[in-house]
């Protein structure tokens, strides 16, 4: 990663935490956009010069757009992207769908990718290894768990929109998704309500556990880097074989 310089959203906490800790452990650097300041702080103490942090709503495309505005003043401008940020949402059936919670879970899951694809592309550094790595989920070919419905479509939605920004920007940038399972990650235990059940999970997946943060950050690295070069419009599951 030597020369890069990677926007990450959500990267302040669980998978994009550690994606900003591998990106810089192998020599390159990280814009952090994310919305707790705490998590971002810590951040920012954790890595020093090697990271840029900022407090960005990214299903705001006003506020990325500002964001994007500064970059190349106050930090460098970015070589790779990497689309993050997300959350699960409520709950919901179907027949109980919360018009609000709809927009919610669209704008933060789906709208915020493509604010950040256009952000980026439009001020990008360029680089032999340009890349976007978009995080999807097996949901998006499983359908997700039980009232999880518009999380599984949000996810469904970004492998579409990988596949068709991979045809429209190659050959000068690579875009890629990554399809994690279940990772042991906060945003998993709050959805869950109780850590206890990623063990009964666990049962159910061939690898017999969780998967790390780390792990998906190990896939996410490797999309980023040289070393897929020749990969393009690619979803690559990291869910010990569920």
């Amino acid at each position: 990663m030597e020369g890069a310089c990677v926007i990450i959203t959500g990267g302040a906490s669980g998978i994009g935490r550690a994606i900003v800790d591998a990106v810089v452990a192998h020599g390159g650097k990280a814009i952090v956009w994310d919305i707790n300041a705490a998590q971002l702080a810590e951040c920012a103490a954790r890595h020093g010069a090697a990271v840029h942090t900022a407090q960005v709503n990214v299903a705001d495309h006003r506020a990325v757009t500002a964001a994007a505005a500064r970059l190349g003043t106050d930090y460098a401008r970015p070589t790779h992207l990497v689309n993050n940020a997300g959350i699960i949402g409520k709950v919901m059936p179907l027949a109980e769908m919360d018009p609000e919670e709809v927009d919610r879970v669209l704008s933060v899951n789906l709208k915020s990718a493509l604010y950040c694809m256009r952000a980026f592309l439009t001020h990008r550094a360029p680089h032999p290894h340009a890349a976007i790595v978009n995080l999807s989920s097996i949901a998006a070919r499983t359908g997700g768990m039980p009232g999880n419905a518009l999380y599984a479509t949000t996810k469904g939605a970004i492998a579409s929109l990988t596949r068709a920004a991979a045809k429209e920007l190659a050959p000068e940038v690579r875009v890629n998704a990554l399809a994690p399972g279940i990772i042991d990650t906060p945003i998993q235990a709050d959805s869950l309500g109780d850590t206890s059940k990623l063990q009964e999970i666990a049962k159910a997946i061939p690898l017999r556990r969780v998967g790390l943060a780390a792990e998906v950050a190990e896939a996410a690295l490797w999309l980023l880097s040289g070393a897929s070069a020749y990969v393009t419009a690619s979803m690559i599951d990291v869910a010990g074989g569920r």
